[in-house]
């Protein structure tokens, strides 16, 4: 029986999509709409209308927000292995750059601060990264984030180490598969 009404669903659905539809958003968040799929307008908060038949409403938070970053293993200047993690703080200031021209924001600005951890670091001998001032190092890795997210609309507020420690990175085999077991702080 479902089966034969299901047709009924389908044209309602339809239909539907002739009908203007209303979002709120929020102060926190903004939006872009894609009309007739290559339009791109930016909509601040407020109440919008849009009509799905010609147009799709992405809503994305643009208020202040911070990601910590998974530890990462890393190889400084002088061969030294280490184990370093971070947070990102950030805001976002053009939400036509961030949805518009990337695939998966999230991932963007994860992707783009790992990097940049990784950059920073590897650039420094482990004496060098272990003895800087902290304000220092979180200082040029907030800078770094912020040349390369600038493009997206980001703006980088903050960015700090929350982890650094010398480690050692075996790999323990099993039947099919490496699995590293990273081990830190390691003793000089």
């Amino acid at each position: 029986m479902n089966e034969a009404l299901a047709w009924v669903g389908q044209i309602a659905t339809w239909v539907g999509q002739f009908i203007p539809r209303w979002a709120i958003i929020k102060t926190t968040h903004g939006g872009v709409k894609f009309v007739r799929g290559w339009k791109v307008q930016p909509v601040g908060p407020g109440i919008h209308w849009w009509w799905p038949v010609t147009t799709e409403l992405t809503v994305y938070p643009v208020a202040r927000q911070a990601n910590d970053l998974r530890s990462q293993t890393l190889e400084t200047e002088d061969g030294i292995t280490v184990v370093a993690s971070s947070v990102i703080v950030y805001e976002v200031h053009d939400i036509k750059a961030l949805i518009a021209y990337t695939y998966d924001p999230d991932n963007t600005i994860m992707e783009v601060a790992l990097a940049t951890v990784q950059d920073v670091l590897t650039r420094l001998t482990w004496k060098e990264a272990s003895t800087m001032k902290r304000r220092i190092l979180n200082t040029a890795l907030k800078n770094n984030a912020q040349k390369v997210l600038e493009p997206y609309g980001v703006t980088v507020l903050n960015m700090n180490l929350t982890d650094l420690a010398r480690c050692q990175v075996l790999k323990v085999l099993t039947d099919s598969q490496a699995t590293p077991v990273v081990i830190s702080g390691l003793a000089d």
